[in-house]
């Protein structure tokens, strides 16, 4: 008899759109009284991280975990519809209602994915932080100058870099390849998010964007191809 892999995941579960491939994290104190979402199959191994990092001194806390289609859509209509100032990769910033439509879907996808392509859909990708500098009142910013030298992350992120694969994660956006900005504090694991990138599925999302009230769709959805490949496809596979 043909096993069947409990870890593969439909095509409404990879856009966000169902949660049943979730489990729920409630105030674990193996995990550091943290709650979050998670991919089933991935509640151990980001148990045995955050349990290693504690113990080396380095306890690292999940800021962002899971995240539904609808609240990322949340995240992109506030953006897209409203005249707020969007962050551009050279530190600079631009208020939105100054851009054309395609300009603005182009700005707000440096940090801002298009509803139904968060890697966070999946239950495998975490946004961390250290959760000594949070105890000690720091506000968290995601930023690249938060990891870098002499930043509340340095620590963490050197320990990250030399832990990571030992427990099958990884960062995908190590590096600025042109896609998505770096975050140096988005860590994936990668026995099921190599599989749900592989198994992404292209066309049910543009069926799905059609439906759905978000912002820029209909620029979306006309070059959506080009924009996978350049935001959803185009990571740091190391």
């Amino acid at each position: 008899m043909k096993s069947i892999d409990n870890s593969m995941m439909t095509p409404e579960q990879l856009i966000g759109l169902e949660q049943n491939h979730l489990i729920n994290v409630v105030d674990n104190s193996e995990l550091l009284g943290q709650k979050f979402e998670c991919h089933h199959e991935v509640l151990i191994p980001i148990a045995k991280l955050i349990r290693q990092s504690e113990l080396d001194g380095v306890p690292l806390r999940v800021i962002s975990s899971y995240r539904s289609f609808e609240r990322q859509a949340e995240i992109w209509n506030y953006k897209y519809n409203n005249d707020v100032e969007l962050n551009l990769r050279d530190g600079t910033t631009v208020n939105s209602f100054e851009l054309s439509p395609k300009e603005r879907v182009d700005a707000i996808l440096h940090y801002s994915a298009i509803p139904g392509t968060s890697r966070h859909h999946w239950g495998t990708d975490f946004d961390v932080f250290d959760a000594a500098a949070i105890d000690q009142g720091y506000e968290v910013k995601l930023t690249e100058e938060e990891f870098e030298d002499k930043g509340p992350c340095s620590r963490l992120d050197e320990w990250l870099d030399y832990n990571l694969e030992s427990f099958g994660f990884f960062k995908p956006y190590r590096e600025d390849k042109g896609g998505v900005a770096c975050e140096p504090w988005h860590i994936s694991y990668r026995p099921i998010a190599e599989k749900a990138l592989k198994e992404f599925p292209l066309d049910f999302l543009k069926e799905t964007l059609r439906e759905k009230d978000i912002g820029g769709k209909d620029n979306i959805n006309s070059r959506l191809e080009s924009l996978a490949r350049k935001y959803v496809y185009n990571i740091c596979t190391e």
